[in-house]
């Protein structure tokens, strides 16, 4: 017989479980897009939509390993786990200044603390490992009552040693960083218990959740941040949104995955745990952006706005067509004052462009194009769109001839600048470098592996270290261009072939531009790794396979089998490409997807040097016509 309590509560469970990615992607969609300035201020401005949406799905066989445990491994997930985690420290930076110093005594203190509880649930395996259960009995309701007073003896020990520290001062950025930390330390604490008693392990299936109760620890994260925000960031308040998802996404971690997946190495098959396993659909994931999406209604119930903390730091360079296009809308709307200053400011915008992609010293404000070898009657036309701009119209003629004139002076500034930027064909082999120096060390391990793997086709692509150095490579190439180019502004392949990365000021792209950069080449990756792995082994195990006949002819079938591989290899890159150097080619930019998300360029190394052009002085107001005859009505 059915019970329709239990029934009831399935379905329940599983369209909460569909539904609540969705709704935790528009949340951080509408609050990346719509409320840009906001976002940007509190650290979940678009490049981390982009990092956590697009980024985490193209991530998604991106597993870094960690070590081998028995005959097990331990991974960790790029879009389940090190994505999420990055763009949790980064805020927290906003909310606990200086990230360096805030951070690093936030994680020496969980990392003590997880130790400690770690060896609590250590020996826990075999057949206790069964009993691990939401409110169970006996060995595991004590495991659970221990790791609760455990963290409450951690949450008091935070609360004394940071929360004793002075205030924040709202006219000071950065004070009170103490309390946001201790704060920080206690709020990850209690989620980390509640997470720890509402999961389980269950051997051959992993760690699972109990509806709703895994819902509650998100929840009450955000809730409490939002609460208690007036006291922790006095006249910062927004920054609860940060703390509430960085404590959120430690905590459910440390509860869930650190402490409930031990007790499974060894009871079974060997098999490769993966921290986040799940991507955008793991609890380490999805726990974050729901005490993100609470901790913003709380926000909004107590009735704040959205406006930016301390100042708007962290805004994004806008790009001439970018106010372009919002000029445009404006003027449609009706918004001609709003319009023109949008216009006038894409045009200066693409004269300031021109002159960093030029290597020129700034021009003076009232005259962006001074420098630039452009003929005079471009300062005429800068000149008279400061002026219509400074005075307003109503007359919407005379706005849309406005923003045709910056439309003509943004494509001039884009030509003046567009051969600074790297060829189809340069970065085409500069990428070729890049992929050889990532896939060589690769294959050699493969090989390596291969030989080393005793039985057949079916056993080597089974084993468990095997698959870890497959996905591990997408993991590994992936980081490793990351870190070049966060610290050299290049990679070696750009450098052999004289390209540098750039952010719209022409420096050196942040480690979150050149993570957000980095995340299109993904599939690119992963298609290489999983097609060169498998090519590898039937290169090594062809004897196995014996032979297939093609029109009579007996070919083995190992070789016939590499070919194919190789092909979709060969094949699912260059498309990969070929789809990627369309889009350079289409952007007035020259930016492939990720440059596109990132905000980034990539350039020669040296600009190119085009002949001066004196420019025409500013006209001169053109004297008072003489009077007229005088008619008399």
């Amino acid at each position: 017989m059915v019970d329709p309590i239990v029934l009831g509560l399935d379905i329940v469970a599983d369209s909460v479980s569909l539904a609540l990615p969705a709704a935790l992607w528009a949340v951080l969609f509408l609050l990346a897009w719509e409320h840009t300035p906001f976002a940007e201020s509190i650290g979940f401005g678009r490049w981390a939509f982009w990092l956590l949406l697009p980024g985490a799905l193209l991530a998604s066989l991106a597993l870094l390993p960690i070590a081998p445990v028995s005959y097990d491994w331990v991974a960790v997930s790029l879009a389940g786990a090190i994505f999420p985690l990055i763009v949790g420290a980064l805020a927290f930076g906003r909310a606990a200044p200086p990230l360096g110093r805030s951070f690093a005594r936030y994680l020496a203190f969980l990392t003590v603390e997880a130790a400690t509880l770690f060896v609590l649930v250590l020996p826990a395996s075999g057949p206790l490992v069964s009993s691990l259960g939401v409110g169970g009995t006996g060995a595991a309701g004590g495991m659970i009552v221990a790791v609760a007073l455990a963290s409450i003896v951690w949450a008091l020990v935070a609360l004394v040693l940071f929360a004793r520290g002075p205030p924040a001062d709202p006219s000071r950025p950065g004070s009170g960083s103490g309390r946001v930390v201790g704060f920080s330390l206690a709020l990850t604490t209690a989620v980390l218990a509640s997470t720890f008693a509402a999961t389980a392990a269950i051997p051959g299936v992993g760690i699972v959740e109990q509806f709703p109760e895994y819902l509650m620890p998100p929840i009450g994260a955000g809730l409490v941040a939002a609460a208690l925000a007036p006291r922790i960031f006095p006249g910062r308040e927004a920054y609860a949104l940060p703390t509430a998802y960085l404590t959120t996404t430690f905590g459910v971690l440390l509860g869930a995955d650190l402490l409930r997946q031990p007790p499974l190495y060894g009871t079974g098959p060997a098999g490769l745990y993966t921290i986040g396993g799940a991507g955008v659909l793991d609890l380490v994931y999805l726990s974050g952006l729901l005490a993100l999406g609470t901790a913003l209604l709380g926000h909004l119930a107590a009735g704040r706005r959205f406006t930016p903390v301390d100042g708007g730091t962290g805004a994004t360079v806008p790009t001439p067509l970018g106010l372009l296009a919002l000029s445009f809308r404006e003027g449609v709307r009706g918004e001609l004052g709003a319009s023109l200053g949008h216009a006038d400011a894409a045009a200066r915008e693409a004269a300031l462009q021109a002159h960093r992609l030029l290597d020129l010293p700034p021009p003076p404000t009232e005259r962006p194009w001074q420098g630039l070898p452009v003929p005079g009657w471009v300062v005429a036309d800068q000149a008279n769109l400061d002026a219509v701009s400074r005075a307003g119209t109503t007359d919407v003629r005379e706005g849309f001839r406005a923003w045709l004139t910056a439309r003509w002076l943004v494509n001039i500034g884009r030509e003046l600048g567009i051969r600074r930027f790297g060829s189809v064909g340069a970065r085409a082999a500069a990428f070729v470098l890049d992929l050889a120096i990532v896939i060589l060390p690769a294959v050699a391990i493969w090989f390596a592996l291969a030989l080393t793997i005793p039985g057949d086709l079916d056993a080597l692509l089974s084993n468990v270290g095997y698959n870890a150095a497959i996905y591990g490579f997408v993991a590994i190439a992936f980081l490793y261009l990351v870190l070049v180019e966060t610290v050299t502004g290049t990679s070696p392949g750009k450098r052999l072939v004289g390209l540098a990365v750039r952010d719209r000021h022409m420096q050196v792209p942040a480690f979150s531009s050149a993570l957000v950069r980095n995340v299109s080449i993904l599939p690119v990756l992963t298609v290489v790794a999983l097609g060169g792995a498998i090519a590898v082994a039937f290169s090594l195990k062809v004897s196995s396979l014996g032979n297939v006949s093609i029109d009579g002819v007996a070919l083995p079938a190992g070789l016939f089998a590499l070919g194919i591989v190789v092909g979709v290899v060969i094949g699912g890159v260059a498309l990969l490409s070929a789809l990627g150097a369309l889009l350079i080619v289409l952007t007035s930019e020259r930016q492939r997807l990720g440059d596109v998300w990132a905000g980034t360029w990539v350039v020669r190394d040296r600009p190119v040097v085009l002949p001066p052009s004196p420019l025409a002085p500013a006209p001169a107001p053109a004297p008072p016509a003489p009077p007229g005859p005088t008619r008399s009505s």
